[in-house]
């Protein structure tokens, strides 16, 4: 048996080729059948991943996807990748169920994605029996890289922040405030551009202001998606470089909750591998 795992978010895909004896790591553009059309799906499989694989063909596709949300939308998808592998036992999920079985496995727990979206569940070790609605970038996905980005640039580009700062901030990225907010009204995916700003945010965490635009964005996440759940009873596990990059800051404002903190892994890829691998 062959594997080819796959974790998609809006931004970015992680492949994984598995076989017995060896694991191979592959990284795409990010397929969304929910807002890409078939064309572009196809155009990502063809140049960024079937380019890659050579002579090493599988036999069982998992793919996790952002806007994977079932229907005709996963039908599109398995059948771009029934095209290219026409024999493959393919599944197509949720990166929210990708998410929680690369963190809770079979066991019971709360699930939580911050990367550039947000999401969160319970999960029962087999299905996701809770969702609060992300509603996305515009009306929720808070505690994310966008929802971050958002209320990091609200402040700098008021002046809030400092001169310098924002000096900083127009040279690091070779822009203006007319291009920045082009950028946001007048150009796609501007919850990926927010998002992209977090590296910045992150080094200037020391800044006390930053670090309290990260603390109250994650507050809200806490409290308006994970204290939904069952939280004094289960543990909080979280996936996503959003996540990753402020741990501690999370593990702070969760403690001050009374929410304990699991896991907090980068991406779920090696948690779905395991997955995966132990569930034949």
């Amino acid at each position: 048996m062959i594997q080819l795992i796959a974790d998609s978010g809006s931004t970015t895909t992680d492949w994984a080729i598995v076989t017995k004896e060896t694991t191979h790591y592959i990284k795409s553009a990010g397929i969304n059948p929910f807002h890409q059309d078939d064309a572009t799906i196809a155009h990502t499989l063809s140049h960024e991943l079937c380019s890659q694989l050579t002579d090493t063909i599988p036999t069982h596709i998992y793919f996790y996807g952002a806007g994977c949300v079932g229907g005709s939308v996963n039908e599109r998808l398995k059948a771009a990748l029934q095209h290219c592998f026409a024999d493959a036992h393919i599944e197509i999920a949720s990166d929210l169920l990708g998410a929680a079985r690369s963190l809770c496995g079979t066991q019971e727990g709360i699930a939580g994605i911050l990367g550039t979206g947000a999401n969160s569940c319970h999960y029962d070790g087999k299905r996701i029996t809770h969702n609060v609605p992300p509603l996305g970038y515009i009306l929720g996905d808070e505690g994310s890289g966008s929802s971050i980005g958002k209320a990091f640039l609200r402040r700098l580009l008021r002046g809030e922040l400092g001169k310098e700062l924002l000096e900083e901030f127009y040279n690091q990225f070779h822009t203006d405030y007319t291009s920045v907010i082009g950028r946001i009204y007048r150009e796609p995916a501007a919850n990926r551009f927010l998002a992209s700003l977090s590296p910045f945010i992150a080094s200037h965490i020391d800044n006390p202001t930053v670090q309290n635009i990260v603390q109250e964005s994650m507050n809200e996440y806490l409290t308006r998606h994970i204290m939904q759940y069952n939280y004094h009873e289960l543990p909080l596990h979280l996936t996503g470089s959003v996540a990753y990059y402020y741990r501690d800051i999370i593990s702070k404002v969760a403690y001050s909750h009374g929410i304990e903190i699991g896991q907090i892994t980068p991406t779920p890829i090696e948690g779905l591998i395991t997955y995966h691998t132990t569930q034949q």
